[in-house]
């Protein structure tokens, strides 16, 4: 192997190290290696044991069988919600639009995961929740923290539906969506369950106008491996999104996790989840296994109190969270120059080589480019990650471990993390790193899991394995459900056969009213809510234009045009090709 690189000469030696990490984690099986929560053989652990059924928001839903509405949103998370806002305050009224989610509530993954963790120190959102959190200043609500803890990331978005008199058609999933030619509207099968034990209720709506705005992280998935239903019939196993607190103890009110103190307990993963999590076990449980295929860079938060002074200051000015969160986007891509300092100032906004992955107007790249592109964004990045290796070594005790923690790769390659406490829970005897060295584990077993031929026995298994991503995914397979646009086209085969991405990322010729966060054709930022924002005041005012074009009792439509396309497409292609389905 590589001697490991230590100064800012040898370029070589640290790039050819980060061929050979690439080289170990390369895999022909791509996305088949996990199988998310939408396949019938693990979907109880998508499950939300969380839900309060009794909730008249949910007892007494506003959409019943045969129901019309004018705008139905897929999705009450940050996607949706924002969506629904910025049509009411577009002049629609909130009653004429309606979010459905399959959760209990608006938040869609902070729905969950703020239930989940409503107490729970180590929940919170890594990005600064100034700019995170949605409808700020609409709503005039001022975050506690620097960072933002999960149950106030739900309770703002309860705050702004609210604002906004945005209805939620909630533990409703989406089966279907097809446009009728002849009506010119879209005919919506759903399906109400009201937990275990009870009668799914299908009903069909109709709605002028559909959305898809179900989140890029939002699907749980988990590893596919032998002996999986060994461990399942004899193991607690649970998803980080779904936590069982029946088995650890503890619970929103009382969040100690009495219940692991003489258990043994395995995490799978090392990403923005785990490294919260990974802490809180170290406290209670008796010991800790943590299974890492790839070390995360873990950068300082140092989450604060919000000083109020400070808060007034910087949210004096219209538009302030607008502003703010195109500084952060600005920094995060190398692209300051002209949005002034660096506002948020923290680890995101220095880590540049974030144009890595979400590009950059600051240049565009060739095709003749790319070598040298990638080179530069390297010595962007050294750096940056310079920093973080050496943060290992500084707050981890035992230099082997050290060593496996540390990342080796571009910044830009895997969301970077950031927690003041995951790094020193290696130095407590409870906690063992088993490090996969790119590999994976082996399999499971009905004892534990395997790896290098050992046996490791545990009593619980936690998967902090993350979500499916639904950037790459056509919009039917990321919402689960069919979508059938003009002359009865299905949307799937549309993303299957058309090189051209949606007009701007939100709408889709021989598809009309639909509209949506596509990812291709689109843009992208570490901080989606944002990018969320932005196509939602865009389509809003399209939508009200149409309406003021439009003659009184005329049905409006709102279509994609094929040549506009195929001309965003061309730009797409031209300027930011990762953006584009070639």
């Amino acid at each position: 192997m590589s001697q490991v690189p230590t100064s800012h000469d040898d370029e070589e030696q640290l790039l050819q190290r980060y061929k050979e990490e690439r080289a170990k984690r390369l895999t022909k099986v791509g996305r088949g290696q996990h199988i998310d929560t939408r396949s019938e053989d693990i979907k109880d652990l998508a499950r939300d044991p969380w839900v309060d059924y009794s909730d008249p928001l949910i007892q007494n839903p506003p959409l019943k069988d045969g129901s019309s509405v004018k705008f139905l949103i897929s999705g009450a998370g940050h996607n949706g919600l924002l969506f629904a806002c910025r049509l009411a305050e577009a002049g629609f009224s909130g009653s004429d639009i309606v979010c459905v989610d399959i959760a209990g509530g608006f938040g869609g993954t902070w729905c969950v995961l703020s239930i989940v963790f409503a107490t729970r120190p180590q929940l919170m959102t890594v990005l600064e929740g100034y700019c995170y959190l949605p409808l700020l200043e609409e709503t005039g609500y001022v975050p506690k923290h620097k960072y933002s803890f999960g149950a106030e990331i739900r309770g703002q978005n309860e705050r702004a539906a609210k604002h906004f008199g945005i209805q939620g058609q909630f533990c409703t999933k989406i089966e279907s969506q097809i446009w009728d030619d002849d009506r010119k509207i879209w005919v919506v099968s759903m399906t109400r369950t009201l937990g275990e034990g009870t009668k799914p209720q299908t009903i069909t709506v109709f709605a002028e106008f559909i959305f898809i705005a179900g989140g890029t992280l939002s699907i749980p998935k988990v590893p596919k491996l032998p002996g999986w239903e060994e461990l399942r019939n004899s193991k607690r196993i649970f998803h980080s999104a779904r936590w069982d607190y029946d088995y650890t103890g503890g619970n929103q009110e009382q969040h100690d996790l009495v219940k692991l103190k003489d258990k043994t307990v395995a995490i799978i993963g090392t990403g923005a989840t785990a490294v919260q999590i990974v802490p809180e076990l170290a406290k209670w449980a008796k010991r800790v296994y943590v299974i890492q295929r790839t070390p995360s860079y873990c950068g300082y938060r140092g989450n604060r109190l919000t000083n109020k002074e400070h808060f007034e200051n910087l949210s004096k000015e219209k538009g302030w969270q607008s502003d703010r969160r195109l500084n952060f986007n600005a920094w995060v891509t190398n692209n300051p120059e002209g949005y002034g300092p660096n506002l948020v100032d923290d680890g995101w906004t220095h880590t540049p080589a974030g144009c890595g992955l979400l590009g950059s107007s600051k240049k565009i790249v060739g095709p003749h480019e790319v070598k040298e592109h990638i080179e530069e964004i390297h010595k962007i990045d050294r750096p940056r990650t310079d920093l973080l290796r050496k943060r290992i070594d500084d707050m981890v005790k035992d230099k082997d471990t050290a060593e496996k923690l540390k990342p080796w790769y571009g910044s830009w390659c895997k969301r970077p993390t950031f927690h003041d406490d995951y790094l020193e829970a290696f130095n407590q005897s409870n906690v063992t790193l088993v490090d996969t060295d790119g590999k994976g584990l082996e399999a499971f077993s009905k004892n534990g899991f395997i790896f290098g031929g050992q046996e490791y026995e545990i009593d619980a298994l936690i998967l902090a394995t993350g979500f499916t991503s639904g950037g790459g995914l056509d919009p039917a397979e990321k919402l689960g459900a069919v979508i059938k646009g003009h002359n009865g086209e299905s949307i799937s085969h549309k993303f299957d056969t058309t090189k051209n991405p949606p007009i701007y990322g939100v709408a889709i010729t021989d598809f009309p009213n639909l509209f949506g966060y596509f990812s291709s054709g689109a843009a992208a930022s570490w901080n989606m809510t944002s990018i969320y924002d932005i196509v939602a005041k865009f389509t809003a005012q399209v939508i009200k234009k149409a309406h003021k074009l439009a003659k009184d009792g005329e049905r409006v439509l709102v279509q994609a045009n094929p040549a506009v396309e195929e001309k965003w497409g061309n730009e797409t292609a031209r300027a930011a090709a990762w953006y584009t389905r070639t």
